[in-house]
């Protein structure tokens, strides 16, 4: 079996970024693992510039990771498309002024921090607000028009685009639904690399078939967490993993995929991951949780069909009333016989 493509996640703020690559130990690592960075962008420093640097110098291809302030809402969401635009181009004039290259920009598709935080603490005192985005079709249609805007205009200028997605995204698009992307503001958008975010941090009983279930379905695949991540009131930090789970994880997707994306570099440096993945024997044998995989599988329709239904209320009403209408005139024709 071939190697895949690696690309870390690191997410760290400028100066344990800069202690992170202190050295060249970092930088031979990841040379030798042939491995890509997506560096999540929390500021735009001279000292985040320079590690951009030292990763230009070695060779080894860069994300830029748009990401926001907190109070912004962080990551990018059809609620906060228009900060992500503003901060995408004072990341241009970031990178001219310093000089610096990168592969691609990565949009982290997830919902405004303040919301996850919310939800987190009281889902029940939301629905009410989520409601009340589900039935806002014209706020929806102009955001979702912005993003595609804004993925446009990034290729326009020369960068390939990656987004960060919720595995719930396949079943949104399977679904021909929008429920998720107007609820939430987590829409499906067309880039050049989608991946999933299949942690198993996300998922500890189900771990491996919630992964084998998507992981057939997608471009690539993002694993983890190993540590790190913006921490959200609310909500309980990502559980770390072993590294018999992450290797786990690592050799199913690579039956699926090309390209596996690991949260979090740093995670990896503090926990000794980076040697092990160096000596890793991709031609491992690991058996696919089929069984299990097909039960989520499984539930996965179902949630696909209460989508669909949500999505499309005037067919369901249509359904309904024929339907009806159907077994009325069989009741007639059965009574009639009688």
């Amino acid at each position: 079996m071939s190697k895949p493509v690696l690309t870390f996640f690191c997410e760290l703020e400028s100066e344990p970024l800069s202690e992170l690559f202190t050295g060249n130990k970092l930088i031979n690592l990841l040379t030798k693992l042939d491995a890509n960075l997506s560096l999540g962008l929390l500021d735009l420093s001279a000292g985040r510039a320079e590690v951009v640097k030292k990763l230009n110098k070695a060779k080894i291809p860069v994300t830029a990771w748009l990401l926001l302030e907190k109070d912004q809402g962080y990551w990018t969401s059809l609620d906060t498309i228009e900060e992500t635009a503003i901060q995408y181009n004072m990341f241009k004039a970031w990178k001219s002024k310093y000089k610096l290259e990168f592969a691609a920009v990565g949009l982290d598709i997830e919902p405004k921090l303040h919301t996850v935080s919310e939800l987190g603490r009281n889902p029940w005192n939301q629905a009410g607000d989520l409601a009340k985005r589900y039935l806002s079709n014209q706020r929806y249609t102009e955001n979702l028009a912005a993003a595609r805007s804004l993925i446009q205009g990034i290729r326009a200028d020369g960068f390939a685009v990656e987004t960060y997605q919720f595995p719930t995204v396949v079943d949104e698009r399977q679904a021909r639904s929008n429920v998720l992307a107007k609820t939430l503001g987590i829409p499906a958008l067309s880039a050049d690399r989608e991946v999933l975010m299949l942690y198993s941090s996300f998922f500890p009983a189900y771990q491996d078939s919630i992964l084998w279930s998507y992981a057939r379905q997608c471009q690539a695949v993002g694993v983890g967490s190993t540590g790190g991540g913006v921490e959200i009131e609310g909500v309980p930090p990502l559980k770390t993993m072993r590294w018999i789970d992450l290797k786990r994880d690592l050799l199913l997707a690579s039956k699926a995929v090309d390209n596996i994306y690991i949260f979090s570099l740093e995670g990896c440096v503090s926990n000794n991951f980076m040697d092990r993945l160096l000596d890793l024997d991709w031609s491992t044998e690991v058996i696919p949780p089929e069984r299990s995989a097909m039960g989520i599988s499984l539930v996965r329709k179902i949630g696909q069909g209460v989508l669909w239904t949500l999505s499309h209320p005037l067919e369901v009403a249509i359904g309904v009333i024929v339907g009806n209408s159907f077994m009325r005139f069989l009741r007639k024709i059965f009574t009639k016989n009688k």
